[in-house]
């Protein structure tokens, strides 16, 4: 019974160490439906998130991959971002323990309030810099136009945090689900007049686009890309992505 008492006194003394160890993440994935093949027949079974694919469901089912014990299921992601809602998206993720990731299914379709605040209330990291930023443009289901931002598979939230004077390179990346000829022909400023960027550049394919900031102005740049596309005459404006000129960091 001492023993037992010791035991005890010591799992409340670490307690606190464990909770900091134990990440949503982590926590997710212990409370997840599905873990292996025995848990996902299970829940094909009865009523599920994953009805929402309908005649996708079984390619996605050919991509479900369970790899060693403590590793996450892989799947394919791309196909869920193409053909449904983020809501339906972070329902399905949910039954892998995987729902913290819905901030990468930045193509999802938004329907509802629900999908635009799980996308939007997804903290993505700042861009950086230093390596071009891909930009992409999809038609979701209701031929709404979705951008998205990524470096080196990981996706960020477009906008850039400067402590120099920097050219800021968005490459556009085509998808099978992009406007037909899609190009950048320029970009758009809240306020063109408050000199953090000073000038920008097109490439002429219109593939690329840079722009040079002033670092000696220090505040925040929010500006619009406009670009053009052979699905008809009209230009499209982005989302406001936005650098943040924090000055010359102290030595």
């Amino acid at each position: 019974m001492k023993k037992l008492s010791l035991l005890f006194t010591a799992l409340l003394a670490a307690s606190p160490f464990l909770s900091q160890a134990a990440t949503q993440q982590e926590i997710d994935r212990a409370l997840a439906p599905v873990k292996n093949k025995s848990d996902l027949q299970l829940v094909l079974s009865s009523v599920s998130a994953l009805d929402a694919l309908e005649e996708h469901l079984p390619e996605f089912l050919d991509s479900v991959k369970f790899p060693k014990k403590g590793q996450q299921p892989k799947f394919d992601k791309e196909l869920l971002e193409t053909n449904l809602s983020a809501t339906e998206i972070y329902k399905i993720l949910a039954l892998f323990g995987q729902q913290s990731s819905i901030g990468q299914y930045q193509g999802a379709a938004i329907v509802t309030d629900t999908d635009r605040l799980l996308l939007t209330g997804s903290t993505l990291p700042f861009c950086d810099a230093a390596s071009p930023i891909e930009l992409r443009v999809m038609l979701d289901k209701n031929k709404q136009a979705q951008f998205s931002y990524a470096q080196s598979g990981t996706f960020c939230d477009g906008n850039v945090e400067l402590t120099e004077n920097t050219t800021i390179t968005y490459q556009l990346v085509p998808h099978k689900k992009s406007p037909k000829g899609l190009r950048i022909t320029g970009a758009g400023f809240t306020n063109a007049f408050d000199g953090h960027i000073e000038k920008v550049t097109v490439s002429s394919d219109g593939q690329s686009i840079q722009l040079e900031n002033n670092i000696e102005n220090s505040g925040v740049s929010k500006y619009q890309f406009i670009l053009e596309s052979e699905e008809n005459d009209l230009l499209l404006v982005s989302p406001d992505p936005q650098v943040v000129n924090k000055g010359t960091e102290p030595a």
